[in-house]
């Protein structure tokens, strides 16, 4: 009878240690994805408008657009969230990507995503959290689609914004 209660209270005892155990790790696994939108890059900017033209405009679009539809058949619809920017045209792509690289890649451990632009007239590249349910993808024309200096550019991301930071 003294084994029998020695074994239920050591299973009692391993149960105890499970219980506890299991919500603690789940924290640590989720606080990788604790990642919120990063600043904007050097050469974004915000506008309060749109300050381009409808051809512009509608370049912009289908750009986006093939961005988004791939970025929501992997994360699901209506999940990414489209930020508009504007961006100097004569800031290198390679620069914007290694901008979001250094504050994701780096310290974050996300990874580079495939994503295709919308034909000659756009770039765009992805990262994604180690989990896969995160995603930041850039999207802009290429300078000789824009106007002013500027070209539109496109934040898609399922990412929370910073609330504290003012860039």
């Amino acid at each position: 009878m003294s084994n029998k209660i020695r074994r239920m209270g050591r299973f009692f005892r391993v149960l105890k240690i499970g219980i506890l155990a299991v919500p603690l790790l789940g924290l640590a696994a989720c606080s990788g994805e604790q990642v919120v939108m990063p600043p904007d890059a050097p050469g974004v900017s915000r506008s309060e408008e749109y300050s381009f033209g409808s051809a512009t405009q509608a370049q912009d679009w289908q750009a986006t657009k093939k961005v988004l539809d791939q970025l929501e058949g992997r994360f699901g619809e209506k999940s990414v969230r489209i930020l508009a920017r504007n961006l100097d045209s004569t800031t290198n792509p390679q620069s914007i990507k290694a901008y979001y690289a250094e504050r994701l890649v780096h310290q974050a451990g996300w990874a580079e995503m495939p994503v295709s632009p919308f034909a000659d007239s756009a770039w765009a590249f992805a990262f994604v959290s180690p989990s896969g349910k995160r995603v930041l993808a850039v999207e802009a024309l290429n300078p000789s689609e824009g106007a002013g200096g500027i070209v539109p550019l496109n934040i898609l991301t399922n990412l929370d914004e910073d609330k504290g930071s003012n860039g």
